[in-house]
Order: C-alpha cells, then structure tokens, then sequence
C-alpha cells in the first residue's frame, strides 16, 4: 500500500525502512530542507536494540556506539544516589551509547536503501479524506498523493493533536567532548552528579563521530530554558566555576568546552495523546507520547512504535485492524513508561526540596534490597512490562 508519513526524524525514518522493506510505497515529507539529525547523546536500550536488529541495522550502528554497562549517580559529597548495573538482567545486556546524528544516518541510510521517498522542505499542516484514502496538506497550500495510511511522526509540535503547553520546567544543555582520559571517567559508564534536583551534571561516553579523531563523550547540565538567554550572558569561566564546584574531577572535560556555542538546548515536556489512531492517522513517537528523557526512553519508544506497526500491517488483512492490533501491542507499555516518567522527573529535576532529600536518604538503603537491582536495571532498559512480547518471533 502507499504509506505518507510526516516527519523524518527517528520515527520516522524507522517505520518508513520497515514498511518499505516489505514491500509497502512510502512518501516521507518533512519541514527540514535536507535531512538533519537534532540533538546530543542518547542510550539505545535493549529495546532500541531489538528494534533495530530487525530492522537489520544494530551491527552498523554498534560499530559507532559506546557499550554502556551501568548509570553512576552520586551526590557532590560522593555518595550514590543511583546505581543501575545492566547485568543485573543478563551477562549480554548493555545499553548502546550514542550520538543522535549516528542513530539518524542509520536509519536514513536504511530507508533510502529500501526505496523509500523523501521530499523535503514541506510543512505538514494536517490531512483530509478522500473516500477511504487520506492525503496530507502542506503549508504551500498543495497536497500529498492519496495514501491508505497516513503515520504521524511529526513530534511534539504536531498539527494533528491539540496540545497545551506541556513543557517541563527544566531542561539541559548539551556538548560533544572528546572523552576525558583523566578523571576517572569510564567509557562504560554514565557518571552523574546531583545537587537537590535543580542541579546535575553528567558524562556520557557516545562512541565516535564521523569528524573525531577518537571516543566523545556528551556532557551536560540541568538548565530552565527560560534562564538560557541568561545563561548565555554569563562569562563562560564563572559557569565552569560552578560546575567545579559540585563536581571537581569535570575539569578535564571543561576544559575541552570554549564557548557557549559548544552547547545545544534541549526541552523536555510530558504529554501523551487521547488515542494513538484517529480514522487512517495513526501517532507514533512524540506525537503520541512525548515524555521528559529522564530514563532514555524517546528514541527507544519511537522505534518500538515503528517496528510494531510494521508487523501490525503485516499480521493483518485490514489498515484498521492493523491499527486496532497496533494500539493494543504498544498501549500498555506506553502508558506503564509515560507513568514512571511522570513519577521520576521530579526526583531528578524539579524545584521541590522534600523529593531529593528523600532520594539521597532512602537510595541507598532501598537497594539493598534483593529486588531492587534488577527492577532498576529493567525500569531504565525499557524491558519492564516486557514490551518485546508479540514482537520478537516465538
């Protein structure tokens, strides 16, 4: 069938290499005027991981990736608040580290491979039926060719749910650093330091990047977009000065940073739409549920939400009880994750006082318990609610 899809970020681009691996025609159409990745570091979960081995494509993307085996969070005094070890779930499962852009040319290289169309520099405004097919309109006033599926991988933004302001209070400021070889840093880590739950800092080994000369890692810092204009006005070595100040072993990474434009600003909002199809619409990714990346989720989710659809259209003779099978495989891990988010966010970044006080003195205590290793280790893996279930074949 002739799939349209709007937006070519990575929901996009994932269900538009599924589906076009199997036989379907797929127009993609995005604002962009070429194809361009946003973002930093991001963890591709056992999730993500599974997605993109069916999609034959996880080989290629490790090559450029960092193998991450646990998340260190500490206090400034040194002591953790957050210890997830992945191999609390399996000696094989490891989170795969990277930048965004790796993640992006993967997946553009696998749908243009599969034959799939891009057109570019064309804002989807909404879409209209005719008979049982629909078509997108743009913001030039044309329109798309008729389709039996329209997939909105439009994002947050999207003109096809109707959303308040949804943005969280804080967000963070990114940068690509060469990894630090002093320090103490691990390339098998995520290291992260937290002052209350206004303040952290983290490392992030990403692997390579086309232009580095070795391993990256992404470094960034708790920040309210609405102080970035403030931010920027501030000298860069007092910033440092501030950083040092809740963690002292950052200089190596610092001192890579020379001006504020080494760093990008990420929003973060929380929201998730009434329904993920509407007629022959249907959400994935962002536009269904977008959420704070506390626990890495976004791009995780999106692929899931790629991969599950694909096989719905397989496994079933009709767009709608593709659809119907769709919404039912992914609903309930969508809605278990957009639930811990809600929950967790807060701890971690937030204005509240009683949250971290009471993380810092019940982290350690708690995970001690017998459970608690592995529970954390599935929560942050995407594995908990067992989304994989239905997906992988028997």
């Amino acid at each position: 069938m002739r799939i349209a899809i709007g937006g070519a970020g990575i929901a996009g681009l994932a269900a538009a290499a599924f589906f076009a691996r199997v036989g379907h025609n797929v127009l993609v159409y995005d604002k962009a005027p070429k194809p361009t990745p946003v973002g930093s570091g991001l963890i591709i979960q056992p999730t993500g991981q599974a997605a993109l081995a069916a999609l034959g494509s996880l080989d290629d993307l490790a090559k450029c990736g960092a193998r991450l085996e646990r998340l260190d969070g500490r206090l400034e005094c040194g002591r953790k608040v957050l210890d997830v070890r992945y191999d609390a779930l399996g000696p094989d499962i490891f989170g795969l580290s990277v930048h965004r852009s790796a993640l992006f040319d993967c997946l553009h290289d696998a749908a243009r491979e599969a034959g799939v169309i891009f057109s570019y520099g064309q804002e989807v405004v909404g879409a209209e039926s005719v008979g049982d097919s629909v078509r997108l309109r743009f913001a030039d006033g044309e329109v798309s060719p008729s389709a039996a599926l329209v997939v909105d991988a439009l994002g947050l933004r999207t003109p096809f749910v109707e959303r308040e302001n949804c943005y969280l209070d804080y967000g963070a400021l990114w940068a690509n650093v060469p990894f630090p070889s002093v320090g103490g840093f691990s390339e098998r880590a995520l290291a992260q330091r937290y002052q209350g739950a206004s303040i952290s800092a983290g490392v992030m080994p990403i692997g390579a990047l086309p232009d580095s000369d070795g391993p990256m890692a992404a470094f960034f810092w708790t920040l309210r977009p609405q102080n970035y204009e403030s931010w920027l006005m501030t000298p860069l070595p007092r910033w440092k000065d501030r950083v040092l100040t809740l963690w002292p072993e950052a200089a190596p990474v610092l001192d890579q940073i020379s001006s504020h434009e080494d760093f990008i600003l990420a929003q973060y909002a929380h929201h998730t739409a009434p329904a993920p199809v509407n007629g022959r619409i249907v959400h994935i990714g962002d536009a269904w549920h977008a959420a704070s990346p506390q626990l890495g989720q976004g791009a995780n989710m999106a692929l899931l939400d790629a991969w599950a659809l694909s096989l719905a259209l397989e496994r079933h003779e009709t767009v709608e009880a593709a659809l119907a099978a769709f919404a039912k495989m992914r609903g309930r891990h969508v809605w278990l994750y957009q639930t811990i988010s809600r929950l967790f966010t807060p701890v971690y970044q937030s204005d509240s006082k009683l949250l971290p006080a009471l993380r810092d003195k019940l982290a350690e205590p708690l995970s001690d318990f017998w459970f608690m290793p592995k529970l954390l280790a599935s929560m942050v893996s995407g594995t908990l609610g067992e989304p994989l279930k239905g997906l992988k074949p028997s």
